[in-house]
C-alpha cells in the first residue's frame, strides 16, 4: 500500500467530542487545522488516492452535519511556488508567461488576487506548461481532482435540494461509454465477403 497526502476541507469545525468519535473511526491519521476554512490534513495509507479520500468521507460521517466542501493536494501556489515545483524555471520566467510578455498566451488565471499576492492552481499550471510548452512537468492526480469535483457537485446539490436527482444524473451519466465502433450488419459483411 502507498501513502497519500491530502486536505478535506470541512464544512465546520467539529468540537472535542465530535473529534473524538471521528478518532475513534480511524481517523487518527488526519489532523485538524481550524481556522475560517477548517479542514484535515490526512497521511493515509491505501491502495489509490481516491480510495483513501473514500475511507476519510466514510469515517466523517459518524458525525452529523459535518461534511467534506472540497479535497485538495496542495494545488495553491504563487508564481515563486510554481518556480520552485518545475525546477527548470525561474520566478521571473513565470511571471513573463503570466503576465503574456513571453509564451504562446493563455496562461492560466489566478484563483485569487488580493493585495499584490496572486494564487495559482498547480493543476492548471503545470496542464498549461506540458500542452504549451512541452515542459515535463508530472500531471496533476486525476483523483484529487475528481474527488473535489465530486464533493463540490453534492454541496450545491445538496444546497438546491437536489440529491436524489444529482444521484439519478450521475447514475446515467456513469453508463459505460462504447469502447469499440458497431459492428456492421451482418448482411453487408456478407456480401462484401461474396464480392471478395
Amino acid at each position: 500500500m502507498t501513502s497519500w497526502d491530502f486536505q478535506v476541507m470541512l464544512n465546520r469545525e467539529p468540537d472535542a467530542a465530535e473529534f473524538d468519535r471521528l478518532h475513534e473511526a480511524g481517523m487518527d491519521d488526519c489532523a485538524l487545522v481550524g481556522g475560517a476554512q477548517p479542514y484535515f490534513m490526512c497521511d493515509r495509507e491505501a491502495d489509490s488516492l481516491l480510495e483513501a479520500i473514500m475511507s476519510v468521507f466514510i469515517q466523517m460521517s459518524t458525525v452529523d452535519k459535518l461534511w467534506a466542501v472540497g479535497v485538495g493536494h496542495d494545488d495553491a501556489v504563487t508564481l515563486g511556488d510554481a518556480a520552485r515545483r518545475h525546477g527548470g524555471r525561474t520566478q521571473a520566467s513565470f511571471r513573463q508567461l503570466a503576465s503574456g510578455q513571453r509564451g504562446p498566451g493563455g496562461f492560466p488565471a489566478p484563483l485569487i488576487e488580493a493585495d499584490n499576492v496572486s494564487v495559482y492552481s498547480w493543476a492548471e499550471i503545470s496542464e498549461w506548461l506540458r500542452t504549451e510548452l512541452g515542459d515535463d512537468v508530472p500531471q496533476a492526480n486525476g483523483d484529487v481532482i475528481l474527488a473535489d469535483a465530486t464533493v463540490k457537485l453534492a454541496c450545491r446539490a445538496n444546497s438546491l435540494h437536489r440529491m436524489s436527482q444529482m444521484r439519478d444524473l450521475l447514475e446515467v451519466a456513469c453508463r459505460p461509454f462504447p469502447t469499440e465502433p458497431k459492428s456492421e450488419p451482418r448482411s453487408e459483411a456478407k456480401s462484401e465477403a461474396r464480392v471478395a
